[in-house]
């Protein structure tokens, strides 16, 4: 495949992820998710900054150009809609055959097709989840995408067809996470319109607390911000919690923890003080 014909975007894309462009292939598909999850953080801080432009704009634009950019010059990733939804446009660009998924009526995930298999894969770099590969649904039933103590299993649910989404932290069950999808229905971005209303009303999760996690397998661990507090889960389950006393120790985190040092906390911190919500005080469910 020749680089030449990438989008600038999706060029942009690739560098940052660190990931040379190559043929489609399970393993090229696993590299991908691996590189993204160690480099991109699933955060609601661009969440934040979006909020009044979302209220003034009444919609959600799908636009790669701008989730690259803001990978660029703000190390931003995201949630699922504009994670997934970017990454399948990167995935169409190399090839591949990507569609969306649409589990418990509020969360996108991926579906693809690999070069000359007739099975789908699930791919989703846009959960906090060790995805680290794509899931064959059909071929490997009993795979678990696990990591630190955060297991996802994909299991067939009760309507013939469908499936369930499993989340357990620390061999816990998390109910409220129990996502059912129907891999048959085809959906366009628009579809989520509906549900990305909900995400960006004031006091929803997103935009009632500051969130960031990101996964690094070079240091064997993972790490998950949730207001002032960040848990350090290494690979055997052990997990380390710090409370952060202000806006510098915040700022450090995500700096020398993180690594990565555009990211704008602090406008973040200031959009929900004007929400009304004081991180030092609030505590949010964390999904890690």
């Amino acid at each position: 495949m020749n680089q030449e014909r990438l989008p600038q975007w999706a060029a942009n894309y690739l560098q940052y992820i660190q990931v040379p462009l190559r043929e489609p292939s399970h393993a090229y598909l696993t590299e991908i998710c691996t590189a993204h999850l160690n480099r991109i953080p699933f955060e609601n801080i661009s969440t934040l900054l979006r909020f009044r432009e979302y209220h003034q704009q009444g919609r959600l634009e799908q636009d790669a150009e701008r989730f690259v950019n803001q990978l660029l010059q703000f190390n931003m990733g995201g949630t699922c809609y504009m994670i997934n939804s970017s990454l399948h446009r990167l995935l169409t660009e190399l090839g591949f055959r990507s569609r969306y998924a649409l589990l418990g009526g509020t969360h996108v995930g991926l579906l693809v097709q690999l070069p000359h298999e007739e099975e789908e894969v699930y791919v989703d770099c846009g959960n906090a989840a060790p995805f680290f590969q794509p899931v064959r649904l059909m071929s490997e039933p009993d795979y678990v995408s696990a990591y630190a103590g955060i297991e996802v299993r994909l299991r067939p649910a009760d309507e013939p067809g469908t499936y369930t989404y499993h989340r357990y932290v620390d061999g816990k069950l998390l109910t409220d996470l129990l996502w059912t999808f129907d891999p048959r229905k085809t959906y366009q971005f628009d579809d989520f319109q509906p549900a990305i209303q909900q995400y960006f009303k004031p006091n929803d999760l997103f935009t009632s607390s500051l969130r960031c996690q990101l996964w690094q397998l070079d240091q064997q661990r993972s790490l998950s911000l949730v207001n002032h507090v960040l848990s350090i889960r290494d690979r055997d389950g052990t997990v380390e919690k710090r409370i952060l006393s202000d806006l510098g120790e915040l700022r450090e985190v995500i700096d020398q923890e993180f690594k990565l040092p555009k990211l704008p906390v602090e406008e973040a911190v200031n959009v929900l003080r004007q929400l009304g919500v004081d991180i030092w005080k609030d505590n949010a469910t964390s999904f890690s």
